[in-house]
């Protein structure tokens, strides 16, 4: 599959957390003086707002995405990042319990530039402290493989599948990042679940991300992933917006959103 457009351009000189990372992992910017200067601006706007509890503003949203920023950025647990994931590990742990936990709304404008969509804010919470602890490389915490069960027993024992698509795209976002979670018979529910809806097209239809759908599902080396994914690729390539981008917002996540799951799967050089 041969891309149109260069889906690089609109990272070239992005100060975006995603932008930052491609410029250092597919454009080779790392040694350049400028990269390096943007680079130590961004991290140092991130970090100078963390509170001394590790939460930024006291929000479940703003942790989780200064987290996901410094993990596109500095991508190696430190004391801060810790502190953080501590925190919010907390009120992962409290949600499961079901003891009160400052609900916050979830939205499309506040979730911007996150992997994660609109749904159910408990399940958001719990899903993103996941993703969160594993590419840190605490996957193997016990408290991280307890909320881990409480995720796929409840995938695994919803027989009305009620939860919206939303609340099902930040479950899965959790369980792909995990090298045992990913194989797990949950994961296996919610990829059959996507490949129900699938489009000839290669879409999934309105109320599913095209671009975190793919993304998350290029994560994993499983059959019915694979097929879903090739589809969805197919309807990328003729889709490609004549900057090299795709979508009509948010442009430059979503391509980073595409990119990073063509080169998961050998797409992109």
């Amino acid at each position: 599959m041969e891309l149109r457009y260069n889906p690089y351009a609109v990272f070239a000189s992005s100060t975006k957390p995603a932008g930052l990372y491609a410029r250092k992992k597919w454009l080779n910017q790392e040694l350049t003086p400028q990269w390096k200067v943007d680079f130590q601006r961004c991290v140092e706007s991130i970090l100078l707002h963390q509170s001394p509890d590790g939460s930024w503003q006291g929000s479940s949203i703003e942790t989780i995405r200064n987290l996901f920023d410094l993990h596109l950025t500095i991508r190696v647990e430190n004391h801060e990042i810790n502190t953080a994931l501590d925190w919010l590990m907390e009120k992962a742990i409290d949600a499961v319990k079901g003891q009160s936990i400052k609900e916050e709304p979830l939205t499309g404008k506040n979730l911007s530039a996150l992997p994660f969509t609109p749904g159910d804010f408990k399940n958001f919470l719990i899903s993103a402290t996941l993703f969160l602890a594993s590419i840190f490389g605490r996957g193997d915490d016990t408290c991280v493989f307890e909320l881990y069960e409480w995720q796929a027993n409840a995938v695994l024992t919803d027989d009305n599948q009620s939860r919206g698509w939303g609340t099902l795209n930040n479950m899965l976002r959790a369980f792909v990042v995990h090298s045992m979670y990913s194989m797990n018979p949950a994961t296996e529910r919610l990829v059959s679940k996507l490949a129900g809806v699938q489009e000839k097209s290669g879409c999934w239809g309105n109320k599913i991300n095209l671009y975190h759908t793919v993304n998350a599902l290029a994560h994993l080396d499983m059959e019915e992933a694979e097929s879903q994914v090739d589809k969805a690729f197919g309807y990328l390539a003729q889709t490609q917006n004549d900057d090299g981008t795709w979508g009509e917002s948010e442009r430059e996540w979503n391509t980073f959103l595409v990119v990073h799951a063509m080169k998961n799967k050998g797409i992109l050089e």
